[in-house]
């Protein structure tokens, strides 16, 4: 019993860490906006953006919140209770390409 606790919690944190593992950020110059965005968003808000209503992940696709709040937001967070991970290694470039990208959804 003991051991079955035990693998129950190491499945549960390796569960809550992998948002973290989406923080690598050794891609190639030239990678997309769209590429970033599924690496690093589309998990949890869809890969066109209409988020998990299910699950309380919102749409991003068609957001009116402003492009530098929505990087702020990626970079260090929202400073509310998000349960949106911080991506603190992402560079700013790859944030704006993610947010250029959103627009595009958008239209």
């Amino acid at each position: 019993m003991k051991s079955i606790s035990l693998s129950l919690v190491l499945v549960c944190l390796s569960v809550l860490l992998s948002a973290c593992d989406n923080d690598v950020h050794n891609h190639s110059k030239n990678i997309t906006g769209k590429q970033l965005f599924e690496l690093h968003c589309a998990s949890c808000h869809n890969s066109d953006g209409t988020g998990q209503f299910l699950l309380g992940v919102p749409s991003n696709r068609d957001t009116t919140l402003i492009n530098s709040y929505i990087r702020d937001k990626m970079l260090h967070g929202s400073g509310t209770d998000s349960s949106m991970p911080i991506f603190a290694a992402m560079p700013e470039k790859e944030a704006i390409k993610i947010v250029q990208y959103l627009r595009k959804l958008a239209k």
